[in-house]
């Protein structure tokens, strides 16, 4: 088969995809000793630098339908992560924080996030990693860009 040929039968979302169940598996691994989920992890990582937001915001910020959110949230206040409260500024809506029990393991969450970040661009150089976070953010924005229409 000629080159012209086999570059086109590549398929970017197909490497996207494989890659996205990689991490799952990644991830569920990792995280399996703290009883949550990727899903709930980035909402905490989220919730751990914007203490106070409210579920709605949080919904929008993280792009999840409420349903989603909602079951996320129950799971996470079940297991001791955070803590909802009524709003004092307006009674339907709660507030979310992270409870001690999360401050106590960010920093090992963190470094998972950044251990897969590394395992994904081992052999790269800097150059590279660069471009690589430039092509990344590029095709990002053109799911914006289509998603949003």
């Amino acid at each position: 088969m000629d080159k012209n040929k086999e570059e086109s039968k590549k398929s970017a979302g197909k490497i996207i995809n494989e890659l996205s169940r990689a991490a799952d598996i990644y991830f569920k691994t990792e995280f399996k000793k703290y009883s949550i989920g990727h899903a709930q992890i980035r909402t905490l990582l989220f919730l751990s630098r914007n203490e106070g937001i409210s579920q709605l915001e949080l919904s929008k910020s993280l792009n999840l339908d409420k349903s989603s959110i909602t079951s996320q949230l129950q799971t996470l206040e079940k297991n001791g992560y955070i803590s909802r409260h009524i709003s004092e500024a307006d009674a339907r809506m709660h507030q979310l924080n992270i409870t001690d029990k999360t401050r106590e393991i960010l920093r090992p969450l963190k470094k998972v996030f950044s251990s897969w970040t590394e395992i994904l661009l081992d052999g790269f150089d800097k150059k590279e990693r660069a471009i690589v976070f430039q092509y990344l953010e590029k095709m990002q924005n053109n799911v914006i860009k289509n998603y949003s229409k």
